[in-house]
């Protein structure tokens, strides 16, 4: 398996495990794409059982792990519609080593000084869509270590924008900002089984090889559960696409019956409300996802490959945004380590297959030739009409 392969499997290894952490109670999305080359680069410069168990999360050996997270880099910074950045900073009395230093992208390493400098990159680097370094700086900070992504796509097919007025569930009688669009490729929308149910999936193909993965459960599946059949889905085999569905059948989500068109082409209608999702994340809350458990106990030292002074993990934090609208998608996240010590008649009756989103769904941005999960979250809360 090539090295890219091997890092997309890992960075899509964190996600998975991320998203099971998820519940239902607010809208929130996760990046493991964000956090993943972090945990590459320090997972060779760890001892012990910092070093196993940040292998373990990173899914390869500990001296091929800078290769790929330089690999994923790499792809991030220049597939069209992605944008990636590596930084460092470095307290001027901390003294790193060279080899470390030079496993990070050149121009990485700067002096650590004050909070606005580093809000100042994270504004650059996400184009004004975040405004500020997920963790704080203090007189305790010797290092932060930080990855900034953007991702940006229009769709193939843009939707219409309308209105949503859900007739049951938790957005019942609420006047949302509907996106609203028809197809004639039934086959974007697919079923998987999963322990909680049937959940639906629709992809919305946007440009520059970056998908959207819309997905409704039944109303009492977990959103973990109906997330993990977003991440799962292109490996996973559908007991049903769309195309498959007879008149009357039904699905999360989906009802199919006739309806008037300007010929017999059955047709995919799907109707979802506008949506924005910020998340801000500590993840040493989640700390064994990320293999952080033992890096970030500041007892002694755990980077002995960064620098001869002990340091440990002392805070590690994501902010995330990711919108959803009528033409397109984009997200932006940063994720860092601070260390420390009309109009002719209709005239057919088409076989119509209706997704509607009306109740909490989730969604997975997912780069399409290579697979890797860029952003994934669930929507409790979705845009009123203005």
């Amino acid at each position: 398996m090539a090295v890219i392969e091997t890092a997309v499997a890992g960075a899509n290894a964190v996600t998975r495990r991320w998203v099971a952490t998820i519940d239902a109670e607010g809208s929130v999305a996760v990046s493991g794409a964000g956090v993943w080359p972090l945990l590459a680069y320090l997972a060779p410069a760890a001892d012990g059982a910092s070093r196993d168990e940040l292998t373990a999360a990173v899914g390869l050996p500990a001296e091929e792990a800078v290769a790929g997270a330089a690999a994923l880099v790499e792809l991030l910074q220049t597939t069209p519609g992605l944008r990636a950045a590596i930084g460092a900073w470095v307290h001027p009395q901390l003294t790193i080593r060279p080899q470390w230093r030079d496993t990070l992208p050149p121009g990485t390493v700067g002096v650590l000084g004050e909070q606005a400098v580093l809000d100042a990159w994270v504004r650059e680097q996400t184009a004004g869509l975040l405004d500020r370094m997920p963790l704080t700086v203090d007189h305790e900070t010797l290092l932060v270590l930080a990855s900034a992504l953007v991702a940006r796509t229009r769709w193939r097919e843009p939707f219409d924008d309308g209105m949503l007025v859900p007739m049951a569930g938790p957005w019942s009688g609420r006047r949302l900002a509907g996106l609203h669009r028809t197809t004639a490729d039934r086959d974007l929308l697919a079923v998987y089984e999963t322990p909680a149910g049937p959940v639906t999936v629709l992809t919305v193909e946007g440009t520059d090889g970056i998908d959207v993965d819309l997905a409704i459960g039944l109303p009492e599946a977990p959103a973990a559960t109906v997330l993990a059949a977003g991440v799962d889905a292109p490996s996973a085999a559908p007991s049903r696409r769309g195309s498959q569905f007879a008149e009357g059948e039904t699905a999360p989500g989906v009802t199919v019956g006739t309806g008037w068109g300007y010929d017999d082409t059955p047709r995919l209608m799907a109707s979802l409300p506008r949506f924005t999702v910020a998340s801000s994340h500590d993840l040493l809350a989640h700390a064994d996802v990320f293999g952080l458990r033992t890096v970030s106990d500041l007892s002694s030292q755990r980077l002995p490959g960064v620098s001869d002074f002990p340091l440990g993990v002392g805070a590690a934090a994501q902010d995330l945004t990711a919108s959803f609208t009528a033409d397109g998608f984009e997200a932006a996240v940063v994720t860092a380590f601070g260390m420390r010590a009309g109009s002719a008649a209709p005239s057919g009756r088409p076989l119509q297959v209706q997704l509607l989103l009306d109740r909490p769904f989730g969604f997975v941005a997912r780069h399409r030739p290579s697979g890797l999960v860029l952003a994934a979250g669930w929507v409790a809360q979705a845009d009123a009409m203005s």
